[in-house]
């Protein structure tokens, strides 16, 4: 029993050790950067407000969302969120309550392999 306890010392050491990087080659990608935008707009009552959130050059959108202040319990309701095209995500909201309220549309981007 003694002797498979042996290595158990060594298996530690290697552990605590700084980990060895993967060889990389010339055509090895960097790695993938994200970045998110906004766009915050005014939504009169009430009306629809459709607004966008577009991408940085030489990213895409990987997702997004849509968010409204003050928080409204009822009058305010989301009716699309989704991306509008390679590089753009878009919200629409409808205001039906009695004053205005502020949208913000968010854009995830992630930048294009190469660029």
């Amino acid at each position: 029993m003694a002797v498979g306890l042996t290595a158990l010392p060594a298996l530690l050491a290697l552990s605590a050790g700084t980990p060895v990087l993967a060889a990389t080659s010339k055509d090895a990608q960097p790695p993938v950067r994200y970045v998110q935008v906004s766009n915050t707009q005014s939504c009169a009552p009430d009306t629809f407000c459709t607004f966008t959130a577009t991408c940085p050059t030489g990213t895409v959108v990987t997702g997004g969302g849509v968010s409204v202040t003050p928080f409204v319990s009822s009058g305010v309701y989301l009716y699309e969120t989704e991306p509008s095209s390679n590089t753009s995500w878009v919200g629409t909201v409808r205001n039906a309550s009695a004053f205005p309220v502020q949208v913000t549309v968010k854009a995830v981007c992630a930048r294009l392999p190469g660029v």
